[in-house]
Order: structure tokens, then sequence, then C-alpha cells
């Protein structure tokens, strides 16, 4: 008898396409068989003709709360929320923002027993910190071969790539760069890049930096939530010509909103708001005391001093056609760039995009606006992170294939998180049933 069979299902796996009613059966947290017809098991789970579908991978997220770059402060959050929204797999380090220590980090993921798969990127800013620089600091020679040698250790503990937060730490410049791509490239890992600039005069700088560095050193790289660095009249449509024309090996994600979220301590702001589409009107603070309210010159000058890093979303950040845009393209993926954080008050505080960004990829962009099919809209949550990140058994339904899978109804599933304090963190619709490693991590309403 098998451990688990989900049985009058649509399964959808997008590398075989197969796409016919049938059963997936599970055993020993792997999936053993992809039949017709249902197999015996000791649960059975009669899907009603719902879809079955690989486990959801986010590509980016902030899981892992940094102090210092150096103690962990879990936010299990996250996790509760992305199992919600059918996510199996989460990867965290984003934005070069990471912990010290994958080894710590993986042993309080297992001790705090996460319901989903964690993987960690290791973050250039927490690199640099670690060699004694600051945000505009520039590196010199030793403490680039530093930053080299930690990198090294953290890709031995397990880290799965390099993430750089180059706007975060405008002081990091090519020759540390380049030096730190050529040890991703070594190992096959992926360097994922939150770009230098966030506005459409400086796209074609920022995006060839990128590509200058994907052609020296041979690295992959995934481009950060894309649309919210490049956007503007034709600038997507620029940007996937160059890229094209490259023979960097470069793929991007994005979330499903035209609304930013950063740290309102962040050099982001250290110029101002004229390059920006939004003014100082348009932040809404999303954690703190004053989580809920907008912002106006007074409260953001005086947040500005805060010890305490303070969570703002940026609304009307860039125009809605450029996400679109981004989704259009056959190398863009599902990234929720999403940051929750749970009160000890008992409140839930953050972004909605780190609560039900699958849900709402799947009913908005794919159901609603038809920018896709639904199988291509799977794959872009499944299939193509798993192969960016050397994810072998994930992102498939087939046998021999981790036992992570997600049961949804097509026709109703949709995001039901909305900005402010508590609903933010509110379970989509029209997930059934999240099952991980071949346990059901989470039941929905049916």
């Amino acid at each position: 008898m098998y451990d688990l069979c989900v049985y009058n299902s649509r399964i959808m796996d997008p590398e075989s396409g197969y796409d016919a009613v049938g059963a997936v059966a599970v055993s020993g947290g792997k999936i053993v068989s992809v039949t017709r017809e249902p197999v015996e098991a000791a649960v059975m789970i009669d899907a009603g003709g719902m879809v079955t579908a690989p486990g959801f991978i986010d590509i980016h997220t902030h899981e892992d709360d940094i102090s210092d770059y150096q103690e962990l402060m879990l936010p299990r959050q996250i996790s509760q929320c992305a199992v919600k929204t059918g996510v199996t797999t989460i990867i965290t380090g984003n934005c070069g923002s990471s912990s010290a220590s994958p080894a710590k980090y993986y042993e309080a993921v297992r001790q705090n027993e996460y319901p989903c798969n964690c993987y960690m990127l290791a973050g250039n800013v927490a690199l640099r910190r670690q060699a004694g620089l600051g945000s505009y600091d520039r590196a010199n020679e030793a403490q680039i071969n530093d930053m080299c040698a930690i990198l090294r250790k953290m890709f031995d503990e397990g880290a799965v790539g390099l993430s750089f937060g180059l706007q975060y730490d405008p002081g990091t410049r090519w020759e540390e760069e380049e030096a730190l791509c050529r040890i991703v490239a070594a190992n096959d890992k992926v360097a994922a890049v939150h770009m230098r600039y966030d506005y459409p005069e400086k796209a074609e700088e920022t995006l060839e930096e990128v590509i200058g560095l994907a052609e020296k050193t041979g690295a992959k790289f995934e481009i950060s939530h894309f649309a919210a660095n490049i956007y503007g009249s034709g600038k997507v449509a620029w940007s996937d010509k160059r890229i094209r024309e490259s023979d960097a090996d470069i793929a991007c994600d994005m979330y499903p909103f035209n609304v930013w979220s950063t740290t309102i301590q962040s050099a982001v702001f250290d110029n101002g708001f004229d390059n920006f589409n939004f003014t100082v009107e348009d932040l809404e603070i999303l954690t703190g005391e004053y989580a809920g309210q907008y912002c106006n010159e007074e409260l953001f000058k005086k947040l500005r001093k805060e010890p305490e890093n303070i969570m703002v979303a940026c609304h009307n950040a860039m125009p809605m056609e450029d996400v679109e845009n981004v989704y259009r393209l056959p190398y863009a993926m599902l990234g929720s760039d999403g940051n929750m954080q749970a009160t000890e008050d008992g409140h839930i505080k953050g972004h909605p995009r780190g609560a039900g960004s699958p849900a709402r990829f799947l009913g908005h962009f794919v159901r609603e606006r038809k920018l896709m099919d639904l199988m291509t809209g799977i794959s872009k949550l499944t299939l193509l992170p798993a192969r960016r990140m050397g994810l072998a058994s994930k992102g498939r339904l087939a046998v021999g294939c981790d036992a992570d899978f997600v049961v949804f109804n097509p026709e109703t599933i949709a995001d039901r998180a909305k900005f402010g304090v508590d609903v933010c963190g509110l379970a989509p619709e029209g997930i059934l049933f999240t099952v991980n490693g071949g346990k059901i991590v989470y039941q929905g309403d049916r």
C-alpha cells in the first residue's frame, strides 16, 4: 500500500506536457506512479477534477530576518503563508541580504520544522559586512579576497547561489562583482541580482552591468523583480532584445504587483524621490508602530532615523503594463519577494505579495488577463525555477521526483491578501491541498 494517492484529478506536468485526468501516488516522500486509475494508499484524496501540479517554487523570498548579518531570527510566518498558496520550496537570502552561515540557517529551519523546503543564497551585502565594509565603501584587494573565501565556505555549507543587492550597497564595484561571479561560475551556481538602479533613465546602464558580468565570468544570472528595475516606454522590449542578442545566460523573476517594498532606511531613498514614479505620500508603512499609515515628509524623516528597520510599500512604483510585459518573456518566472512578520502581540505585518503571489498570478494574469495558457503559467511557478536553481527532483510530476505538489481550482484560484495589518497574510482562494515530501502540509476550503 502506498502512503498517499490523489485521484480524479487533472494532472498537469510542465516538463512532459502531460495533461489528463488521473492519479498521483506517493511512497517514502517520492512520486511512485502517475496513472489514469487510482491505486490503493493509506490516504486517498479525491481531487474532484481539480488540477494537480508540481509544488510551486518561490525563487525570490526574504524569509530569513537578519540581525547584523550574523544572528538568525526566523519569522516562520513566510513559510506558513507559502504552503497556503501552494508553494513547497522557497529560495531566500535575496537582494544581497542573507545569514552569514548557511549551516546555522539550515539547522534552524530543521529545528523549527518548517512546512516547506528552504534553500539559501549567500548575500553579497552579508559578505561585505563581514569584510568590514559599509554601504558606500569600496573594497580593496584584501577585502575582496576575504569575501571570496567566505563565499566558498558558504557554498560548502549549502548556499545554492549568490545574491547581489547593488542598490542597497552602492559601494559594490566591478572588481568585487567579477571576483565573486567567477566563484559562482566555477561552482555552477546562480547569481541573483537586485540591479544598481531602478528608474528608466538608468535602465540601459544597469542592465549592461549584468550582461557584462555574465559574459565575462560565465556565471548564470537571475535578475530579481525585473519590472521593478526595468520599466518605462519600451524598456522591457529593449531589454529582452539585448538579452537575446547576448551570449549571457540570463533569466528573471517578477512579483505580481506594481508596488515595491523596501526598508525606509535603505540607500534607495538616499537621493530623494525625483527619479521615481511615486512620491513620499505613496509610501505605506508596513511594520513598526505606524503600520497601516501613509508617510508624509515629517514622518518619513523621523522613520529614516529609527534604529529598527521599517518596511514600506511604494505604491505606483511602475506601470502594471510592464509587469505584464515581463511575464510574457519565456525566461521570466514568478518570485514573490515576500517578507512577512509575525509580531509578539499576535499581528501579521508585511506586503501581501508574501501571502498570495502564485494565486494572484494564476488567477489574474493567467485566467483573467490571458497572458499565457495554464500550462505555461504553471511552468513559470515550477519547472523554470527548478531548472534555474538546479533542483532536479522538483518542479515535475514524474516517477522518482520529490512528492511536492499542489491541488487547486483553476477557475477560482485568487489571492485574498490586502495591504494592511493582518489582512496582508490572508490565505488565497482555490488551494485545496499542498503536499510537501508526501505529507499534507495545508488543506484549504473545497
